[in-house]
């Protein structure tokens, strides 16, 4: 065989592949959950022709032979084969002009990404970037990166993050999962990324009566934990038992593109069987229109429009859909019974862990809890006093979320809204690496509070009021101008009413 193949792309095909290629059985990968969720991805994205590199060197595979493989009584491959994924048909004869650069036809806009198959009998899918689903102006994948990709000498681009396939002798899934959330945290906060079979030394490494390192069965969130503080951040655990808590902590932090570990508790609904812990990383959201009160409550948050989040399943794959259900804090998957059946598989939400940038100190309750009473606070005495300025106060729907500096001052740049004098107050200011907005609309009104994310809770974490709109604005400031600040209890809702009245 040469070293590349040129093959029309169908499912069958990438099974023909793979079959052959690394000796498994066809069949047994045609009921490969991974086979199956590919190929509706595959008929999605449009896929025509698959490009066969084979002898490909992988990083990670690498670290996992060196850990662990190499030294196994049966021999396997130190090479793997990588799979180029092109939404354009063309076959060997068309391809081989294109290599030696004596045609003009260009495959950077078809490339759907690649796959890396390792030469192992089961867990075979590693390192995978796949281009994501269309945002559609309801999908956001707010931390993807460029993946460059040299395919004997040509240059292609995926915007992507890893994903690759549980391998249960040198990684479980937490492994698996932290390190697809390392791949967005490595280029954000600029530290080395480690295999999987580095991750899970790190994890592992204080809990030496937990249970073996290798063959490792999984992790728990302690030795998560570690393995995110192995690396220089620091992990956030958060309880995910509340659907409007997930939805709301989801947005909030992946605005600031930080991806997340979610951990889960699987089970078929239909026999009503527990079927063990699982964990995935969190990469992206879907938002419907509607408004939805925030635990039922009347307050209304933007990130409680959300109505499926995308993860990284190693067991499924990547960009993976979970969906909220209506009748309780249960997520659909994609997983298949032993009956092939797919939609009995739920996943009922347990614990968020975030690696998290050791400066970001302020969590996302805290600000949550302070806008909520504002929240209640502007229509109470809006009621009483009848201070509305035209405005149905109770419309009034907040967008809470982390951003950076920069990211902030870009935005404000290209505001259309602000006056020029504020703006250019805004965009002089000096202000911490990262801060927390809460935007607060009513139709086409809109005001915002910033605040310091990286003091300290008893600190001045209240920056400033952005004035988008007149009548909300003026709103807020008449209410500060007229409340009793020693009838709150609260210190930072103190503070913000009186530099309110200023």
């Amino acid at each position: 065989m040469g070293q590349y193949s040129v093959i029309d792309y169908s499912i069958d095909s990438l099974c023909d592949i793979i079959s052959i290629e690394n000796d498994i059985s066809f069949q047994s990968l045609k009921h490969k959950l991974h086979i199956i969720y590919l190929e509706d991805y595959f008929q999605f994205m449009e896929v025509r022709t698959i490009v066969l590199e084979r002898d490909y060197i992988d990083k990670d595979y690498l670290e996992d032979y060196a850990a662990y493989y190499v030294r196994s009584f049966n021999s396997y491959k130190r090479t793997c084969l990588r799979l180029h994924f092109f939404s354009k048909a063309f076959n060997q004869d068309i391809f081989k002009p294109i290599l030696t650069n004596s045609s003009e036809i260009e495959l950077t806009n078809d490339y759907v990404g690649f796959i890396v198959v390792k030469p192992l009998p089961q867990t075979i899918f590693g390192r995978t970037c796949l281009r994501t689903y269309p945002n559609a102006g309801c999908r956001y994948f707010n931390f993807v990166r460029p993946y460059h990709v040299n395919l004997y000498g040509i240059n292609l681009k995926v915007e992507s993050i890893a994903y690759q396939e549980q391998d249960s002798v040198v990684a479980a899934c937490a492994s698996s999962a932290i390190w697809s959330a390392f791949q967005a945290t490595g280029l954000l906060f600029q530290h080395s990324i480690p295999s999987p079979v580095e991750i899970t030394k790190a994890a592992t490494v204080f809990f030496p009566y937990a249970n073996r390192h290798f063959p490792n069965k999984g992790l728990n969130p302690e030795q998560m934990a570690h393995a995110i503080r192995n690396i220089g951040l620091e992990p956030f655990l958060i309880s995910a038992k509340e659907y409007d808590i997930l939805k709301a902590t989801t947005y909030a932090y992946q605005r600031a593109k930080l991806p997340m570990v979610l951990g889960v508790m699987l089970e078929n609904w239909v026999e009503g069987t527990a079927l063990g812990r699982h964990a995935v990383t969190i990469t992206g959201y879907r938002i419907g229109n509607a408004r939805t009160r925030f635990v039922g409550q009347d307050f209304y948050l933007k990130s409680s429009r959300i109505e499926k989040i995308y993860c990284h399943d190693d067991q499924v794959g990547p960009f993976a859909r979970m969906e909220f259900t209506r009748d309780d804090n249960r997520l659909t998957t994609s997983w298949v019974d032993k009956n092939r059946v797919m939609g009995r598989i739920v996943a009922t939400p347990e614990i968020i862990i975030i690696p998290l940038y050791h400066k970001i100190r302020i969590p996302f309750e805290i600000i949550l809890e302070i806008i909520y009473r504002i929240d209640g606070l502007l229509k109470l005495i809006s009621k009483i006093a009848g201070l509305n300025n035209g405005l149905n106060i109770n419309e009034i729907e907040w967008d809470i979320f982390l951003t950076t500096n920069n990211d902030f001052k870009s935005e404000i740049r290209l505001d259309k809204a602000l006056a020029e004098g504020e703006k250019l107050s805004i965009l002089t200011k000096g202000l911490p690496k990262y801060i927390w907005r809460a935007i607060g609309s009513i139709d086409d009104e809109k005001v915002e509070l910033i605040f310091d994310a990286t003091d300290i809770e008893q600190g001045e974490i209240f920056i400033r009021l952005i004035p988008y709109s007149q009548s909300l604005s003026e709103l807020m400031r008449t209410i500060a101008a007229n409340i009793n600040v020693d009838d709150i209890e609260s210190i930072q809702l103190i503070k913000i009413f009186k530099m309110l009245k200023v």
